[in-house]
């Protein structure tokens, strides 16, 4: 028993180290990341923002008002829906928006046969950019909300610096139940990385829902790759772009104009499977990628056998505890930046319950995320 108690601490030791430097080298790069503060009002990009919809009957009404309403030329931008073969009005939602409003520069595409493979989104983001006519592709998600600058602030950072690829902050709103905040700090600690991480110069994580990149960079480094995987038209492309043009092609938008909004998801079995759906992209990230999945599957991995292992041997307790203490204080500072960031200055707060339930979602969401077995918009998909 000794024994493996002495292995126990050195794994602890080891892993923990990995994770502190870790976190701080992107809490740094965080900090060190300064908000984008738009000058331009000469627009001259034009723009295909494109939006892969399945079943959204209930959303996309409200995201198209709020791109119709956006501080931009409407001669040099468009929106493309993608109507992945929904089973609502999802279809019908988005015509008679398009008639009723008279918004010239939007367009409804209908894909009504069931792809043969798993790659939905995929094939439908591909098949817009086939149409579209914008040098500068913008993703976003059917159910997500934005204000009327968010169009603006990413073409000028565009036409300012001239990225390949530009990241966007994610935030939820709306949340009324304690599961739902605690799926919001939760995502707010992956947005704060994934900036702290692209500033940082190692850029490891984006989100498809506030996502833009040159649709000439795309077509180079031949689109999206993998089709194997449902979801990964995000992280997939950022593998591609950093390859191909290298870290510093890459830039996160730090402006609260850009931010997107969506809801947190209200049942647990649905979080479960959307996490289930990320994780299982991990298989084909590149090294660095997956040491860093690697090492916080394990560190959580360690601190949650820890505190089994206390119940049978209570001295092991104090310094399990301690453990988790320093995890915390570590990670406070990206937590409260973030908060920050998004006006939710008190969100860092749900990180004290956080901290305990943390290791067991990891666990559980990386042994799903092997299986990668999960139901997506009305699809049962197996990988």
């Amino acid at each position: 028993m000794l024994f493996f108690t002495e292995i126990y601490f050195y794994l602890l030791i080891v892993f923990g180290i990995i994770y502190v430097a870790l976190i701080l080298f992107y809490t740094l790069g965080w900090f060190r990341l300064k908000t984008f503060n738009p000058q331009n009002t000469k627009f001259k990009t034009r723009v295909s923002i494109i939006i892969p919809a399945r079943n959204e009957e209930e959303n996309i009404t409200n995201l198209l008002t709020d791109l119709a309403h956006q501080a931009y030329p409407k001669n040099l931008f468009e929106v493309i829906v993608i109507d992945d073969n929904s089973t609502d009005t999802t279809h019908e939602k988005v015509s008679n928006f398009i008639k009723n409003s008279n918004e010239k520069n939007f367009n409804l595409i209908g894909i009504s046969e069931e792809s043969p493979d798993t790659a939905y989104k995929k094939k439908a983001i591909n098949l817009a950019i086939e149409k579209s006519n914008g040098d500068l592709i913008i993703t976003t998600d059917a159910d997500c909300r934005m204000g009327m600058n968010w169009l603006s602030s990413f073409v000028t950072l565009y036409e300012t610096e001239k990225p390949k690829m530009i990241v966007g902050p994610v935030s939820f709103f709306n949340e009324t139940t304690f599961f739902q905040k605690m799926q919001t700090l939760e995502f707010l600690s992956l947005i704060a990385i994934t900036g702290g991480a692209i500033k940082a110069g190692r850029p490891i994580m984006c989100n498809g829902a506030n996502l833009a990149y040159e649709k000439g960079a795309f077509i180079e480094v031949g689109g999206f790759g993998s089709d194997s995987f449902a979801s990964g038209d995000d992280v997939f492309l950022l593998l591609r772009m950093k390859k191909q043009f290298g870290n510093k092609s890459v830039r996160f938008l730090k402006n609260n104009n850009a931010i997107v909004y969506t809801e947190a998801l209200k049942s647990v079995a649905d979080f479960f499977h959307q996490r289930t759906r990320w994780a299982s992209k991990n298989k084909v990230y590149d090294v660095k990628i997956l040491f860093v999945s690697f090492s916080v599957y394990m560190t959580n991995l360690i601190l949650f056998t820890g505190l089994i292992q206390s119940i049978f041997i209570p001295s092991m307790l104090p310094p399990v505890m301690l453990a988790f203490v320093i995890k915390l204080l570590v990670e406070l500072p990206i937590l409260i930046g973030i908060g920050n960031f998004v006006k939710r200055s008190r969100m860092f707060l749900y990180s004290f319950p956080l901290i305990f339930i943390y290791p067991l979602y990891i666990i559980v969401v990386g042994a799903l995320g092997i299986l990668g077995n999960y139901h997506w918009k009305g699809r049962k998909v197996k990988q």
